[in-house]
C-alpha cells in the first residue's frame, strides 16, 4: 500500500502516508451496518453485535488519489485509470520498473486483513474536467458462488446503481464527502487530494498468538483489547521502520523527508523514531552515500560516528547495475540513541530476521528484504552494515525478479535475465564486502592456532576507524629480506563468477558442476584464475577438496592445469568440476597475476 502511494505522489509535493487502528462505538457500527445492509456476505449482520469490532484506515495525501473513469469506459494511451485499476479491476500490472508493482496485490492484501474481506473507499482526485471530486464506495471479495444457474466471482460493491440497473459506481460529489466524513476519521484540507482506505475488522492479532484459529473471524480478539492494541501499534512500527526507513531519510538538512508516515492506535500517535538517532542513522548514511555519488559527488561519505563510508560500483560485462554502500561501525564509538525500542533495526543485537544488507531498486527506494549474503560474524570489536541499491535503468530486471508481495529478488534456478542480474548482484556483493572486510588467509594460516592476517588485509581493517577526513595510507606488503618495502602500484585482477550450474549427476551421486566466469582488470595480458572448493559441515566449518579429487575441466581455450588456469584479461571462461555427493559446498574463484599477484 506504501508503494502505491509513492507511486501517486504528485510532482514537487511531500506525500503523506498515515496506518490508524481504532475501536468503534455502537453508533459507527450501526451506521456501517446500515450503510452496507444489503448483499450476500453473511459475517456483516454481526457488526453491531461485536463491541470488539475495529477498522484499520490506511490514507495518504499529496497523492493523484484514484482518478480517471469511474466506471469501465475505455482509456487512452498514456491516460490514468487509477480508480479502475484498484477498484474495479484485478492485477493490473504497473512493471515499468519505476513502480512498486502491481495494484493486485495491495489490494487483495487488504481484503485478506479484514476479518470479514470488505473494505471501504474514499478518495478525492481531478475529473476529466480537471474539478475536485469526492467518490465513496465499499467493495468485498468472498468466495465465488452459483446462484440460479449463473457462476458469480464473489466480488461484491455497494455504491450507486447504473440506470441500467447492470452495474455499481461509486457515489460522487456531496453526498460522498459527507459518507467520507462520517466513516473516516482523516480528512482532506481545501485543494487536498488523495486516498482512503477503511479495512472492516482488521484481523490485528498476531497469529503466532492466537488461541483458536478456528474460530469466526468476528471473535479473533484477545480479552484484552488494550494488549492487542499495543501489540499492534509494536508491529506496526516495526514493519514501518523496516521496510519504508528510506522515505524517513532526507537527503540534504533543507529537502526534508521523502515521505511523512503517520501511526496512530486508538487515536494516540506512535513515534516512529528519528532518522537521527540509533542504527537508522547508520542506515541513513549508506542511503546518503550512493545519492550523493549518483549525483556525482566524490566518494567521501563519512558514517555518524565519523567512520568513513565505501560505495562500491556493481558491474556485468562493463554496465553499473547497482551501488552497494558499505557502512563500517566501531560499537565503542557509538553512543546510543533515542528509545530502547529504535533497537529493532540494528542486525547485531535483533533477531535473524533482519540482516546486514538492505535490497532495494532504485527509483521506489523501497526496503525490498534484508539478506545475509556474506555469512561471516564481524570481528570482535568492529560491525557493519550495507544498502544495495539497483540502478535506474536496472530497475526493470530487479523488478522482475520480485514476487507480488515484492518482499525479495527471487531466482529459482531460471534462467532469465532478471534471475541471472540477481544472482550476479549476490555473488558481487559477497566477493567485494569480503574483500573489504574480512582479510585473506592461507591454508596454513587457517589452520594455525592464531589466523595470520595479510598486512595489506589489516590495514583496511584499521583505515575504517580512521577520521573521514584522513588521508588514505599506502599499503605494504613484506619484502623478502630485512625490513619492508611499499607495494608497487597495480591495478587488481578481479573475476566475476555466475554461481554453480548442475550439468549432470553420476551413478554414485557425484553432481557435475559448470561455474561461467569473466576475469578483469590487472596490467597484464593474461592472468591466473583459481578454483577452490570446500565442503560445509557444522557451525560453518569448511573442508578443503584437493584439487585431485575434483575432476577438474577448463573450458576451451583455456591453459589449465589442476586448480589453476591462464585466463586472457577481459575474457570469458567456463570451469567444471564434480562435487562430493549429498554435501553442500563453498566454491569461490580467485584471481591473480602470473606472479601471484591479486
Amino acid at each position: 500500500m506504501a508503494q502505491n502511494s509513492w507511486d501517486a505522489r504528485l510532482p514537487e509535493r511531500q506525500p503523506v502516508f498515515g496506518v490508524s487502528l481504532r475501536r468503534t462505538n455502537f453508533r459507527y457500527r450501526d451506521s456501517l451496518a446500515e450503510l452496507i445492509r444489503e448483499g450476500r456476505l453473511g459475517d456483516l449482520g454481526g457488526l453491531v453485535r461485536n463491541a470488539g469490532f475495529r477498522v484499520l484506515e490506511i490514507y495518504d495525501r499529496g497523492t493523484a488519489g484514484l482518478d480517471g473513469p469511474a466506471d469501465l469506459s475505455p482509456v487512452g494511451k498514456g491516460a490514468s485509470a487509477r480508480f479502475q485499476d484498484l477498484i474495479l479491476k484485478f492485477g493490473v500490472p504497473h512493471n515499468n520498473g519505476s513502480t512498486g508493482g502491481t495494484y493486485g496485490f495491495g489490494k487483495t492484501a487488504a481484503f485478506a486483513y479484514s476479518g470479514i474481506g470488505t473494505v471501504v473507499y474514499w478518495t478525492r482526485c481531478r475529473n476529466s474536467e480537471g474539478h475536485l471530486e469526492d467518490r465513496f464506495i465499499v467493495s468485498a471479495f468472498s468466495d465465488s458462488y452459483e446462484d440460479a444457474g449463473v457462476q458469480y466471482t464473489g466480488r461484491h460493491w455497494w455504491g450507486r446503481l447504473t440506470e441500467e440497473g447492470d452495474s455499481i459506481l461509486p457515489i460522487v460529489g456531496e453526498e460522498a464527502t459527507e459518507l467520507g466524513e462520517r466513516f473516516f476519521e482523516t480528512g482532506f484540507a481545501p485543494g487536498e487530494t488523495g486516498t482512503s482506505m477503511l479495512i472492516l475488522d482488521p484481523l490485528v492479532t498476531d497469529p503466532d498468538d492466537m488461541e483458536d484459529a478456528e474460530r469466526e473471524p468476528l471473535d479473533r480478539h484477545r480479552s484484552d483489547a488494550g494488549e492487542v492494541e499495543r501489540d499492534f501499534a509494536r508491529r506496526a512500527r516495526h514493519v514501518i521502520r523496516a521496510n519504508l526507513w528510506p522515505k524517513m531519510i532526507a537527503e540534504t538538512p533543507a529537502s526534508g523527508v521523502p515521505m511523512e508516515i503517520r501511526l496512530h492506535v486508538n487515536g494516540e500517535p506512535i513515534d516512529l523514531g528519528s532518522p537521527e538517532a540509533a542504527v537508522l542513522a547508520h542506515w541513513g548514511a549508506g542511503l546518503n552515500a550512493i545519492r550523493r555519488f549518483r549525483a556525482g559527488g566524490r566518494n567521501e561519505s563519512a558514517s555518524p560516528t565519523n567512520v568513513p563510508i565505501t560505495v562500491l560500483e556493481i558491474k556485468r560485462y562493463d554496465k553499473v547495475i547497482g551501488h552497494l554502500a558499505l557502512v563500517r561501525r566501531i560499537p565503542n564509538l557509538e553512543i546510543i540513541q533515542g528509545h530502547v525500542e529504535d533497537d529493532d533495526l540494528d542486525p547485531s543485537r535483533t533477531d535473524a530476521r533482519l540482516q546486514r544488507i538492505a535490497l532495494m531498486r532504485g527509483q521506489a527506494e523501497l526496503v525490498v528484504t534484508t539478506v545475509d549474503w556474506v555469512g561471516r560474524e564481524p570481528f570482535e570489536g568492529m560491525d557493519w552494515l550495507a544498502v544495495y541499491k539497483s540502478a535506474d535503468e536496472f530497475d526493470q530486471m530487479y523488478a522482475d525478479a520480485e514476487p507480488p508481495a515484492h518482499d525479495s529478488w527471487v531466482t529459482d534456478g531460471s534462467s532469465s535475465e532478471a534471475a541471472k542480474i540477481v544472482r550476479h548482484t549476490r555473488t558481487r556483493v559477497k566477493q567485494l564486502i569480503t574483500r573489504e572486510l574480512y582479510p585473506e588467509t592461507t591454508n596454513e594460516e587457517a589452520s594455525a592456532p592464531r589466523i595470520a592476517m595479510a598486512t595489506g588485509a589489516l590495514s583496511r581493517r584499521l583505515g575504517a576507524i580512521l577520521p573521514a577526513a584522513a588521508p588514505t595510507m599506502p599499503a605494504v606488503r613484506e619484502g623478502g629480506g630485512a625490513g619492508r618495502r611499499r607495494a608497487t602500484t597495480c591495478a587488481r585482477w578481479v573475476v566475476e563468477a555466475e554461481p554453480p550450474r548442475l550439468i549432470s549427476t553420476d551413478a554414485a551421486g557425484r553432481q557435475r558442476q559448470e561455474v561461467e566466469f569473466q576475469l578483469s582488470g590487472g596490467t597484464e595480458p593474461v592472468g591466473t584464475v583459481r578454483l577452490s572448493v570446500s565442503l560445509l559441515g557444522d557451525e560453518g566449518l569448511h573442508e578443503l577438496v584437493p584439487p585431485e579429487e575434483l575432476d577438474i575441466e577448463w573450458g576451451e581455450g583455456l591453459a589449465g592445469n589442476g586448480a589453476y588456469a591462464h585466463v586472457p584479461a577481459g575474457s570469458t571462461g567456463v570451469v567444471r568440476f564434480s562435487g562430493a555427493p549429498r554435501r553442500a559446498m563453498r566454491v569461490e574463484l580467485t584471481a591473480g597475476g602470473i606472479d601471484g599477484r591479486s
